[in-house]
């Protein structure tokens, strides 16, 4: 999904708007499920099965290449990054890849170039967090959202809406670039899509990710190993082939499954992939609810579970890095 209650449960870290996946986060939700450890490490890694790239590019800039990383952020240089994303995404490199990626269209599966639209947000997000003075890589982000997070908790409602707006139309441009759609101008016309209706499709959604025949595919796929060893190196392969099965079964299974009367197409946003995207696309308003991430949270963990991710193991390593 990225979708967006997921994009941050599906990345390295989603999309900031999916804050959703997102990313937003993971990008599931920055908030997660709940606050416990179990759902920060299932919002981390829920993200991951959306890319499974190579992770960005780890030279540091002569800036900060042995400068300590900031112990703060202002919630104005979080805008000021979104300011930056946006002119990278239209106008530089970011918009090269995307535009590489929609010309891919009928040629790539749908689950690849989502995965190198992902990779080439996370990828933009690492160059401009690292002239804040962050490392371009987890880490850095996962610090850059922390202590964003921490600035905006005393910041006033109308700062805080400033932000998650930004966050929002930065994916959304993202996403409209890499599908090659006339997404933005849609939404000026027909408005956002209300939390009501949001929060009913993501239950569907939910319950259709629970469906004992959806679990068994990914159980039945994934019970194959194609490990060779045990190094840290082949698990981590293992792994992503793992969370790109979870997310090739959620598009075709559950959101595509059915052609005309795929759940897409009841929601009303049409057919195949292109209705797949503009779902995402108008749930990016939403993704930060604490229902959907709840809704969405409960069915990535029994996906996870069928896939055979050991999700203990994502809660020790959450409480390692607390």
């Amino acid at each position: 999904m990225f979708s967006s209650a997921s994009s941050r449960l599906l990345l390295r870290r989603l999309p900031t708007p999916l804050l959703s996946q997102a990313a937003a986060g993971s990008r599931m939700c920055q908030k997660g499920v709940t606050s416990t450890n179990t759902s920060r490490a299932l919002a981390k890694h829920h993200t991951r099965f959306l890319s499974t790239a190579s992770p960005p590019p780890g030279a540091q800039t002569m800036a900060n290449a042995n400068a300590p990383p900031p112990e703060k952020i202002t919630p104005e240089a979080g805008l000021g990054a979104q300011d930056a994303m946006k002119l990278f995404i239209q106008h530089g490199v970011g918009r090269r890849k995307l535009n590489e990626i929609a010309a891919q269209k009928g040629k790539t599966p749908l689950v690849e170039r989502w995965q190198a639209m992902v990779a080439t947000y996370i990828e933009t997000q690492c160059h401009v967090i690292t002239l804040l003075g962050y490392t371009p890589d987890e880490r850095g982000i996962g610090l850059y959202t922390q202590h964003l997070q921490q600035a905006l908790a005393s910041s006033s409602p109308e700062i805080q809406d400033m932000l998650r707006i930004a966050g929002r139309d930065t994916y959304r441009m993202v996403l409209a670039n890499a599908f090659d759609l006339p997404l933005m101008e849609e939404q000026e016309s027909k408005g956002e899509l209300n939390i009501v209706d949001a929060r009913n499709i993501m239950h569907k959604v939910s319950l259709r990710m629970q469906a004992p025949e959806v679990l068994e595919k990914v159980a039945k796929i994934c019970s194959t190993s194609v490990v060779m060893n045990d190094s840290p190196e082949a698990q981590q392969i293992d792994m992503a082939r793992k969370h790109t099965v979870i997310q090739q079964v959620m598009v075709d299974d559950v959101y595509l499954a059915g052609g005309s009367s795929s759940l897409v197409s009841e929601c009303g946003f049409g057919e195949g992939e292109d209705g797949y995207v503009k779902l995402q696309f108008q749930l990016a308003e939403h993704q930060g609810d604490p229902l959907i991430s709840q809704y969405v949270g409960a069915a990535m963990l029994k996906l996870m579970e069928s896939a055979g991710i050991d999700v203990a193991a994502l809660q020790q390593q959450a409480q390692a890095q607390a």
